[in-house]
């Protein structure tokens, strides 16, 4: 007899032949690796607790974001970079409230108000939490973005130049509201024209 029809349990398995495990079905994840690293990342930046652990987590940012775009970030650059994010970091991260509830007319609201602002975004309408941990979302796909498009510049020009082409790029897309607070740092036109030639 077939070996498979008497090691067969139709208790161990599911409607579609899915193996189960103790009478549960063993779901495969459907959310991909990149949005598992940016849950992570966004819990480990709610979770900073002061500037050092804020700066560390900037950095770990920075390299992932590089590494994930194909070219690991030059340490300079990355530095340069980290010196232009932790501020807005810092900043972003003092917009969002203790796990308290949040009532109307609150500063957590305004705090709220001033994220949609930023990011361009609709928190209205979600808990406190959740506010807190898309706002956290937001700024983990802002600071990958800045680091992707400063890994892809190519060598020879300034860190400073490079990293703060990199924001002002990353901030058109994931954060609009810091258009206006992005300082461009660029020394003159030729030279800006030469760092958009190397990106993209």
């Amino acid at each position: 007899m077939n070996r498979r029809l008497i090691d067969y349990n139709p208790e161990g398995y599911g409607t579609e032949g899915e193996a189960l495990l103790f009478g549960a079905i063993q779901r495969r994840p459907t959310v991909g690796s990149a949005e598992f690293a940016e849950l992570e990342l966004a819990s480990a930046f709610l979770d900073t607790g002061n500037p050092t652990e804020l700066g560390v987590l900037i950095d770990r940012l920075i390299r992932y974001g590089s590494i994930k775009a194909g070219n690991p970030i030059r340490d300079q650059l990355a530095r340069a970079l980290g010196t232009r994010l932790v501020p807005r970091a810092s900043a972003i991260r003092g917009l969002l409230s203790t796990h308290e509830i949040i009532l109307p007319g609150s500063q957590a609201e305004l705090a709220a108000e001033s994220a949609e602002r930023i990011f361009g975004a609709e928190l209205e309408g979600l808990s406190g939490e959740d506010q807190e941990f898309e706002t956290a979302r937001l700024f983990v796909r802002f600071a990958l973005e800045a680091a992707r498009v400063a890994a892809r510049a190519r060598p020879g020009h300034s860190p400073a130049v490079v990293a703060a082409f990199a924001e002002r790029t990353a901030a058109r897309r994931y954060a609009p509201g810091l258009i206006g607070t992005v300082k461009p740092n660029y020394p003159g036109f030729r030279l800006r024209r030469a760092v958009r030639r190397t990106f993209v």
